[in-house]
């Protein structure tokens, strides 16, 4: 099995997902993952999907998001 990469991540109320590739050969949509917060792309497919959040803004302070 391989590992798939970590792209960042969901987040609800309850705390934050992990938001991972799809696995190959998955049927996804063609609609970018977008970053809640910045706005920056997060992925080129599997979207739309409004409480994602990269990395980069992840690493943040929660405040500075």
């Amino acid at each position: 099995m391989t590992e798939r990469q970590l792209l960042g991540y969901i987040e609800r109320e309850e705390g934050f997902y992990h938001l991972y590739e799809p696995l190959k050969g998955s049927i996804v949509t063609q609609a970018f993952i977008l970053c809640k917060y910045c706005r920056g792309a997060i992925y080129h497919c599997m979207g739309p999907r409004y409480d994602a959040v990269c990395l980069t803004c992840y690493e943040k302070d929660p405040d500075l998001r």
